[in-house]
């Protein structure tokens, strides 16, 4: 089997896995699914990193209360994928209340047979 091939099926399981991690803010699982060298770009510009985004979670800055995705798009070239992703969300954002709907796109790569988010960028709909 070739290792480095992804499937649309591939890219559906990592992006719910993904965002099971995320509700529920499972570090371990997280740490897994994005790359060490991850580059996000949050709404306001801010350059946010991996160990940014772990650390949100560790700390309880970032709580999600309640949400859904849907899976806008997903494009395949190669061993790289591209996936849009709505989410409709209610949380907390270092204490203050967040509430609405936010696209994200991401890039999965695959390293040694597993995938990995290796760069994303996120904005709030209105």
């Amino acid at each position: 089997m070739d290792k480095t091939k992804i499937t649309r099926e591939n890219i559906l399981e990592a992006e719910n896995k993904l965002f099971s991690a995320q509700l529920v803010s499972n570090v371990d699982l997280l740490d897994q699914l994005l790359h060490d060298d991850l580059v996000a770009v949050a709404p306001t510009g801010q350059i946010l990193t991996k160990e940014m985004d772990l650390n949100s979670h560790k700390a309880k800055t970032m709580i999600i209360e309640d949400a859904s995705t849907e899976i806008d798009d997903i494009r395949i070239m190669g061993d790289t994928a591209l996936s849009i992703v709505t989410m409709t969300a209610k949380g907390k954002m270092m204490g203050t209340p967040l509430e609405g709907k936010f696209r994200y796109f991401r890039v999965w790569k695959r390293f040694d047979g597993t995938l990995k988010v290796i760069g994303a960028s996120f904005m709030q709909l209105p």
